[in-house]
């Protein structure tokens, strides 16, 4: 993990399947909490081989949790398969994809996170 000013940045690598979902899934919670807002907590999965739909539905669920404390949680993947994915099953509107890290950073937000308390 590393911070790029509020935003949290996790690389992975490898791939995730239902042989280690579980392991993901506490990985992405972890990074979740310590997450930050107004965030975006950035998820790089360029460097995975592989990204079983169990994956995807890891970051949907923990998406719902983000933005509830303000934070847009972002899928980052250079590989078409994952955009094709992201459009097939409809999780667009749950989470940001783009292609690269960049990408993110620069942009603004598409949709609204939710209410985010003055501190």
């Amino acid at each position: 993990m590393e911070r790029r000013g509020s935003a949290l940045l996790v690389h992975a690598g490898g791939s995730v399947d239902a042989s280690n979902v579980a392991v993901w899934r506490r990985l992405i919670g972890e990074a979740a909490e310590v997450a930050t807002a107004p965030g975006p907590l950035i998820i790089d999965t360029s460097g995975l081989e592989f990204m079983a739909i169990c994956a995807f539905a890891v970051l949907v669920e923990e998406s719902a949790g983000c933005r509830r404390r303000g934070i847009r949680l972002c899928l980052v993947s250079g590989q078409r398969i994952a955009a094709r994915v992201v459009d097939a099953v409809g999780i667009d509107a749950a989470l940001s994809f783009a292609a690269t890290v960049d990408d993110i950073l620069g942009a603004a937000p598409r949709d609204d996170p939710g209410s985010v308390r003055d501190g």
